[in-house]
């Protein structure tokens, strides 16, 4: 690992830092989903799925929405219809949580927020569904799988279908929005090309979002193979009050933050089929990003001021991931490696008064090697482990592991879990080689969960989970003031319950409900952590073709904080949503979304009050 940094200033002057659904089915049910993939099959009890009939009822400006829905999970944006993405996996930090777009890191370590994913990036309307795994990864994805993992999957081609799909989306507010795809399906594989766009227009407070992506991808099967490539351009442009500003209801200076994103993908992957008992798999992946931004100085409150300061950060991120899958009767195991180069570098500088370059550059190599494996010794008993080992080029080694196993007490009854697992998280770039406050002798920050649960399928129309965890987060990187330099110091421990239950009693209604129960042990608050948070909704299918829903969301108190006022309580928030979705022929379909029918105003950050009542509506064709 090497790290380049032109200057570090020698004196600095005061400078105050702020440590900062309904899951639905196709045919409109909501559902609760838990599933395996290949990598990881022991952590199926802790997997849900959002499928894109989910996201498409929603109609979320952003992906964060969706995800609000999970047990588990705290997703907000903080602040604005531009703000930037909060999303807490069991009450771990947000750059805990790795994030992957069909199985490519996406997460930016060159940045201050130390690795964390803007979702505003994502198009929603192109997301195939996102799988959420709650718990310490690291065994299977290495390093950031800190508290779980979001893999984004995109849309797929149709195999043997030709056709293709529009969609237009107005809001009540001013937004508006479209895109099409284009899929092209024959015996053996297909391909599928999408566009889209969206524009929130100038919002009350002055904030918007403009964003427009493309992707592509080919499926072809090659004899026993598969071969898979796939690529995607997303694009950008925000302006927002500065995150911890007090927003547009506290914030002394009122010029907003303006800044614009790139993110490139490209992967390929071939792999052999399932019905095959050695299962060789390769992935490649390449991409890029870039983010730009210029925000504006933040006067002083309760807390110290923070100077204007403009960024422009570029990360590549090259990565190679080879195994092979043994399938032996009972046992099935996975044996592979991995190397992955990161290079990431900014520029900018911070404005005290006169201007003070903030530059680095900082490349890293890791080498990991892995293996896992799954076994059923007896009918109802299945047991998992993985372990592996990173190693970075000039610096840290990290073994990791995870045991579990479940079993079911009867045909058809319900089946007890239980899983121990580890995770750490590489110090970002930022963390290392910002010349300000930066620490290149940072650790790896750690992290072991422990978890428990039941979990019951009566039949296709009922399902219920229950799980009990508990997370220990260890050398947490800080701000030291004396030093004023990044440290490990802190330790975290979060423990709680959650519950998930699906159920159809009737053909025409499905109910969804997610319950989370927090409790944290921490020398100091941290935000956004709500004691409980639940979402309880369902759909009535009142006609064939004319289907309604709602959806009711609640949290307890949180801490949150910003210069005007330093850490404060923000109260108990509760929201209503609706939904309708009228077939107004076989292929097209008209969706409204009606978001906040309460008109409640209560704060999502210090400063920034809910978007109030407001109505999307969205008109699809397939052709």
């Amino acid at each position: 690992m090497a790290i380049r940094h032109p200057v570090r200033a020698s004196a600095i002057l005061a400078f105050g830092l702020v440590t900062s659904v309904p899951v639905l089915a196709q045919d409109g049910a909501p559902v609760i989903t838990v599933t395996a993939t290949r990598t990881g099959e022991g952590e199926a009890s802790s997997l849900s799925t959002i499928s894109s009939e989910a996201i498409s009822r929603l109609q979320p400006t952003s992906l964060i929405e969706a995800l609000e829905d999970v047990a588990g999970i705290r997703a907000v944006s903080t602040g604005g219809v531009g703000g930037g993405s909060f999303l807490s996996i069991r009450g771990g930090e947000p750059n805990f949580t790795l994030v992957l777009v069909d199985g490519i890191r996406v997460n930016d370590p060159t940045g201050s927020k130390g690795g964390g994913f803007d979702f505003t990036l994502i198009d929603p309307a192109l997301i195939g569904s996102v799988e959420v795994n709650r718990g310490a990864s690291s065994a299977v994805h290495g390093s950031d799988a800190l508290s779980g993992v979001v893999n984004i999957r995109l849309r797929e081609p149709e195999i043997g279908r030709t056709g293709g799909s529009a969609r237009m989306q107005i809001g009540s507010r001013g937004e508006i929005g479209g895109g099409g795809s284009f899929t092209n399906g024959w015996s053996n594989g297909g391909l599928l090309v999408g566009a889209s766009a969206f524009d929130s227009n100038d919002m009350e407070d002055g904030s918007s979002l403009r964003r427009q992506q493309t992707m592509m991808r080919v499926n072809q099967q090659l004899g026993d193979f598969e071969a898979v490539l796939l690529g995607m351009y997303a694009h950008n442009e925000h302006q927002v009050f500065p995150e911890d500003s007090g927003g547009p209801e506290l914030a002394v200076n009122q010029q907003l933050e303006r800044g614009n994103s790139d993110l490139w993908t490209i992967g390929g992957s071939i792999r052999r089929s399932h019905e095959s008992r050695v299962r060789p798999e390769l992935m490649l992946s390449y991409s890029e990003q870039r983010n730009d931004l210029d925000t504006p100085a933040i006067f002083p409150g309760v807390l110290d001021a923070v100077p204007a300061m403009s960024s422009n950060n570029r990360l590549r991120r090259l990565e190679a991931i080879g195994d092979v899958a043994f399938d032996m009767g009972p046992l099935t195991a996975t044996v592979g490696a991995a190397v992955l180069n990161e290079r990431g570098q900014s520029t900018g500088f911070i404005d005290f008064g006169f201007p003070v370059p903030a530059d680095f550059r900082i490349d890293r190599t890791t080498v990991s090697g892995f293996a896992e494996a799954t076994v059923t010794p007896v009918e109802g008993l299945t047991a998992n482990a993985a372990v592996r080992y990173d190693a970075v080029d000039d610096g840290p080694k990290e073994w990791t592991g995870r045991i579990g196993g479940a079993y079911r007490l009867f045909e058809g009854g319900p089946a007890i879990f239980a899983k121990l697992s580890e995770g750490f998280k590489l110090p970002s770039f930022f963390a290392l080689a910002n010349p300000l406050v930066g620490n290149p002798d940072l650790r790896p920050e750690r992290s072991r969960n422990v978890e428990a649960g039941v979990e019951w399928n009566w039949d296709s129309d009922a399902q219920i989970r229950l799980a009990w965890f508990r997370n220990r987060f260890t050398d947490l990187i800080d701000f030291d003031p004396e030093t004023f330099l990044s440290v490990n110091r802190a330790r975290v421990v979060t423990e709680g319950a959650e519950a998930e239950l699906r159920w159809r009693p009737v053909p025409t209604v499905a109910l969804v409900g997610a319950l989370t129960y927090l409790d944290m042990d921490s020398e100091t608050p941290l935000r956004q952590r709500p004691r409980w948070q639940s979402t309880v909704g369902g759909d009535w299918q009142l006609a064939p073709a004319l289907t309604v829903g709602a959806t009711l969301r609640y949290n307890s108190s949180v801490y949150d904080s910003s210069i005007p006022t330093g850490l404060i309580t923000v109260g108990d928030h509760f929201e209503a949503n609706a939904n309708l979705r009228y077939a107004i022929s076989q292929s097209v379909n008209l969706d409204l979304a009606l978001r906040n029918i309460g008109n409640s105003h209560d704060w999502q950050a210090v400063g920034f009050p809910q978007v109030g009542r407001s109505v999307r509506a969205t008109l699809s064709a397939a052709f």
